[in-house]
């Protein structure tokens, strides 16, 4: 890697980098909006007196069929969240290295 490509790199990669935060960000936002959509039918079934169990295994399984596709949902979204948050983190590393070259190349 030549002095030009860092510095083509320097000038690239925190655009990129702040699009991956950009879209690490929104996904947590929809995980969270999804937890807090569980968390609300959850709240609602209780309400409506459809869950009755005794233990916290009971009341799990007589949940369940009233918020299996919104666990799902809030599984997949965190799945997408982590993925996200690994392309912010290659950028990340990426800029930091660059600013380590750039710091060698005027030494060297």
């Amino acid at each position: 890697m030549n002095r030009s490509d860092v510095i083509l790199e320097l000038q690239l990669v925190p655009e990129l980098l702040k699009q991956a935060e950009a879209i690490y960000v929104d996904a947590l936002s929809e995980l969270n909006w999804a937890k807090h959509m569980l968390l609300t039918k959850e709240y609602e079934v209780i309400g409506e007196g459809l869950v009755n169990g005794k233990n916290e295994l009971q009341r799990q399984a007589e949940m369940w069929p009233h918020t299996k596709d919104l666990q799902k949902q809030v599984l997949q979204m965190e799945d997408a969240v982590e993925h996200t948050k690994v392309e912010f983190h290659f950028y990340k590393r990426k800029l930091e290295n660059l600013q380590i070259i750039a710091k060698l190349m005027t030494i060297l």
